[in-house]
């Protein structure tokens, strides 16, 4: 699982009106021309501790089930800019980054989220339908068009809401991103939090580094910088491959600021490694020319910062021309945490000449 909680100090974008002043309003715009990409929102309304880190430049709820955003993916980043794929490309995981932002803003802005909510993601889908929209060079710009898909209420908040995100750029659209979201009061998430522990969890500011465990080669990954390696202590399997999470606490974007748990994100980018070492060992692929085109994301329950993670991928499929299949587990302590499905893409499989692609 992962959890958001909403600070006290959030404040709303310059001109995006409350939700409840946006159903109200016969007249709500459904354009998106005029989406801000000058500055970014506060870095509070996202839950980010470093300006750096917030992508997301507007948000504007249109009515009750409809939320657009812009974003801007940066040229070049310490960790989402940190790939040896060729030719090169946005990553989809900062594409994820920048929704994750957005439906943050939907949350507080589109369905009232209080100063004292948790939000927990139960399931998370991302597809890159068309990555060519994402192999611009320079800054992205990304407009995001969002809908609610079901919401549910109790005692007068929302407990419970569905949201489904179409990715664009340069006038094309990228991919789609679902994710599913309980809302529940902090005194619920703290007996929550409690369900399977006798002590009180440790943030990741006051636990120790993962230093141990044999390193794992970044090439092997797909990355260049030893930081932004998750796996460790890797070997092989009969169909895929064995390894243990390093859970890097004193990263400056995977942890931009303290967590009493290990995030999604952080299991989404130890999936695919997963699965990119699991293709080279096991079908010869290179990590440079393979990208994440898809993952399912199903957080079963809190992964926990004090104890080892176990992570099992396999067996890896690639009968697909172009594309590499792999299931991804997480175990803690004997219990399954986290399931992921990945599906990485050939970056050789480009579009046939003349193909037009559907403007959005």
């Amino acid at each position: 699982m992962t959890v958001i909680t909403f600070p006290r100090d959030a404040a709303r974008p310059a001109g995006a009106p409350r939700a409840d002043a946006a159903r109200g309003a016969g007249t709500a715009r459904t354009d998106t021309a005029d989406l801000a990409t000058q500055r970014t929102v506060s870095r509070h309304l996202v839950h980010r501790a470093a300006l750096a880190e917030v992508f997301l430049t507007d948000f504007r709820s249109v009515d009750a089930t409809t939320f657009h955003a812009a974003a801007q993916l940066p040229a070049d980043h310490a960790y989402y800019g940190d790939h040896t794929g060729s030719p090169a490309m946005h990553d989809p995981l900062a594409v994820f980054e920048g929704v994750r932002q957005m439906l943050l803003c939907a949350m507080h802005l589109q369905h009232d989220a209080g100063s004292a909510t948790k939000s927990i993601t139960a399931t998370a889908r991302m597809e890159i339908t068309d990555p060519e929209p994402l192999r611009a060079a320079g800054p992205l710009d990304l407009v995001l068009l969002g809908s609610v898909l079901l919401v549910k209420e109790y005692e007068g908040a929302v407990s419970r809401v569905v949201h489904q995100v179409r990715v664009t750029a340069g006038g094309h659209e990228a991919g789609t991103v679902t994710v599913d979201t309980a809302q529940r009061p902090d005194a619920v998430y703290q007996k929550l939090r409690m369900g399977h522990r006798d002590t009180l969890p440790p943030t990741s500011d006051t636990v120790e580094r993962h230093t141990g465990g044999a390193p794992l080669a970044p090439h092997l990954v797909g990355r260049e910088r030893d930081a932004n390696v998750v796996l460790r202590d890797v070997r092989p399997s009969a169909d895929g491959a064995v390894a243990r999470l390093r859970v890097p606490v004193a990263h400056p974007s995977m942890f931009d600021h303290p967590q009493d748990h290990v995030p999604g994100p952080v299991m989404m980018e130890a999936a695919r490694q997963a699965a990119l070492f699991a293709a080279g060992e096991h079908l010869g692929l290179a990590p440079s020319k393979l990208f994440l085109r898809r993952v399912d994301a199903s957080y079963l329950r809190f992964a926990e910062l004090d104890s080892d993670i176990t992570v099992r991928v396999g067996p890896v499929d690639g009968s697909v021309p172009g594309r590499v299949g792999a299931r991804v587990d997480f175990e803690q302590d004997g219990t399954a945490v986290a399931s992921l499905y990945v599906e990485l893409g050939s970056t050789a499989a480009r579009r046939p000449a003349g193909e037009v692609r559907d403007a959005v």
